[in-house]
C-alpha cells in the first residue's frame, strides 16, 4: 500500500520515533502529575486534561511550566 508514493512501512518507520517520544512524554507527565503535591494554577484536573487531550504539546507545556518545585529545606548556616 502506498500513500502518495510513500510506502506504508517506510512511513511507519519515519513516524515511529515521534510516536515513541509522544508516548514517553505522555506517561512521564501523567506520572509526575499524580505524584506532585502542587502544580501551577493549583488545578491538577486541568493539567490532566491538557496532557491527555493536547497531544505532544500538552505534556511539554506541563513539564515546562506546570510543575512547581518541591519544597526544599533551606540550610541554616
Amino acid at each position: 500500500m502506498t500513500i502518495e508514493g510513500v510506502d506504508a512501512t517506510r512511513l511507519l518507520l519515519l513516524l515511529a520515533p515521534l510516536i515513541l517520544i509522544q508516548l514517553g512524554l505522555f506517561v512521564w507527565a501523567l506520572v509526575d502529575l499524580i505524584k506532585r503535591q502542587n502544580v501551577t494554577g493549583g488545578k491538577k484536573w486541568l493539567w490532566a486534561l491538557l496532557i491527555i487531550l493536547v497531544n505532544l504539546i500538552g505534556p511539554i507545556l506541563y513539564l515546562a511550566i506546570g510543575r512547581q518545585p518541591d519544597d526544599v529545606e533551606e540550610d541554616s548556616n
